[in-house]
C-alpha cells in the first residue's frame, strides 16, 4: 500500500555541520560596539599625539633659552652684588668657549630627562585610558603596578637618589663645564654633568667620577667671580707699613707688567692690616677681587713681583724654626781652675806620660 507524503519544506533552524550568517542586526550591533569604543580611542591617541607635542615644543623652547644664555645673567643676584659694592666681570672677559659648552651640556641634559619623562607619562596615561574605554577593569592592575614600584624603588633606590640629585644640581645650576669644585672626596675641574654621575679631573691629571647622590655639598671655586688671597708672613723686626704698601705695589707692577693680570683684575688690592701675631712672623693677607678660574694665575705673578720687590727695599720675610729669644747682658766672668791652680789634695793622680789616672780604691788599700 502506498503511503503518499508531502514535499518536505526546507527547515530554518540550523543544522549542526552547517555555518550561519549573522544576521543584519547581529552585524549592526557589532558595528555600533567597535564605533563606540573606537572614536574614544582615537580621541585618546589624538589628544596624546596633541599633547606630545606640545611637550617637545616647550621643552626645546625652555632648553634653547637655556642654551642661549648669557653667563651672569642673573638680574636678582648681579643686583644684590652691585649693592655689596662687588664688581663683576663683564660679559665679554669670561671664557665664552667654557660658558657655551657648559650652556650646551646642561640643556642637552635637561631636554633628554624631560623628554623622556614627559614620553613616559604620556604613555601611561594613553594605556590606562585605552584600557578603560576596552573596558578592562585597571583598579587591580594599578595595584599590581604600584606594588611592583616599591619593590623597584627599594632595589634601585641608590640609581634614583642619583638620577633625582642630578635633576635638582641641573636645575638649581650649582656647576658646569670649566668649573672647579670642590665635592668633599673630589677636587678638579668639571669635565661633565650628567645625570647619575658627574666627571671630575683634578690637578695631577687623575678623572673622577662622582655619583651624584654622593654629593652632600659642592664648593664652586669659580663662580661668577674669585678672589686672589696671598698671605705672607714678615720678620718682626720689619717695617709693616713698607711690608704693606710693597704688597700692594707688587699688584700694580704684575698688572702693568701682564695684560691677562690686567684684564683679570676686577678691583683695587687691599691689605687690611695685621691679620695675626706667630710666635715667629707678622702676617698680613693680600685680597683682590678677579675673573671666575684667573685666581692661580694671578697668584702667581703677584708672588713673582713681590719677591723681586722685597729684595730690593730689603724686607725680610719670617723664617721657619722655632722662636730663640737672646739676653742682650753681657754674662759674668768666669774663673777656670787648671790642675796646677788646684791644691795638692785635690789634683787627680797622672801617669809618667801625663794621663790622668783612676781615682785609688780604697779597698786595695785595705
Amino acid at each position: 500500500m502506498l503511503h503518499l507524503t508531502g514535499t518536505p519544506e526546507p527547515s530554518t533552524s540550523p543544522t549542526a555541520g552547517s555555518g550561519e550568517l549573522p544576521d543584519a542586526s547581529d552585524i549592526e550591533q557589532w558595528l555600533a560596539d567597535v564605533t563606540g569604543r573606537a572614536i574614544p580611542f582615537l580621541i585618546v591617541l589624538v589628544v596624546a599625539l596633541v599633547l606630545w607635542f606640545i611637550g617637545r615644543a616647550a621643552i626645546n623652547a625652555l632648553t634653547r633659552s637655556i642654551e642661549r644664555g648669557a653667563p651672569l645673567n642673573d638680574r636678582r643676584a648681579r643686583q644684590a652684588l652691585s649693592k655689596a659694592k662687588f664688581k663683576l666681570p663683564d660679559i665679554d672677559t669670561t671664557d665664552a668657549r667654557l660658558e657655551a659648552e657648559r650652556r650646551r651640556q646642561r640643556a642637552a641634559t635637561l631636554r633628554r630627562v624631560l623628554k623622556s619623562a614627559w614620553a613616559v607619562l604620556l604613555i601611561a596615561l594613553v594605556v590606562i585610558s585605552a584600557l578603560g574605554v576596552l573596558g578592562v577593569p585597571i583598579g587591580p592592575m594599578l595595584a599590581s603596578a604600584g606594588i611592583l614600584g616599591v619593590a623597584l624603588g627599594f632595589g634601585a633606590q641608590s640609581l634614583v637618589r642619583d638620577i633625582l640629585s642630578g635633576i635638582f644640581m641641573l636645575m638649581e645650576d650649582q656647576y658646569g663645564v670649566g668649573d672647579v669644585v670642590d665635592l668633599g672626596e673630589a677636587t678638579g675641574a668639571v669635565e661633565e654633568v650628567g645625570l647619575r654621575c658627574t666627571r671630575l679631573r683634578s690637578l695631577d691629571g687623575t678623572v673622577w667620577y662622582v655619583p651624584n647622590g654622593e654629593i652632600t655639598r659642592v664648593g664652586n671655586m669659580t663662580r661668577m667671580w674669585s678672589r686672589v688671597m696671598i698671605e705672607v708672613r714678615f720678620a718682626y723686626d720689619t717695617d709693616i707699613e713698607a711690608a704693606r704698601q710693597a704688597m700692594i705695589d707688587a699688584v700694580e707692577a704684575a698688572k702693568d707688567g701682564d695684560d691677562d693680570v690686567a684684564t683679570a683684575l676686577l678691583g683695587e688690592p687691599e691689605v687690611a692690616g695685621i691679620e695675626s701675631l706667630e710666635y715667629n712672623a707678622v702676617m698680613l693677607r693680600l685680597m683682590c677681587q678677579v675673573n671666575p678660574a684667573t685666581q692661580w694665575d694671578v697668584q702667581r705673578e703677584v708672588r713673582r713681583e713681590m719677591r723681586r720687590i722685597f729684595a730690593e727695599r730689603d724686607i725680610s720675610l719670617a723664617v721657619p724654626g722655632e722662636a730663640m729669644v737672646f739676653d742682650t747682658k753681657q754674662p759674668k766672668s768666669t774663673v777656670t781652675l787648671h790642675d796646677s791652680d788646684r791644691p795638692a789634695s785635690d789634683q787627680q793622680p797622672r801617669s809618667e806620660d801625663g794621663r790622668p789616672l783612676p781615682p785609688p780604691n780604697d779597698a786595695d788599700g785595705d
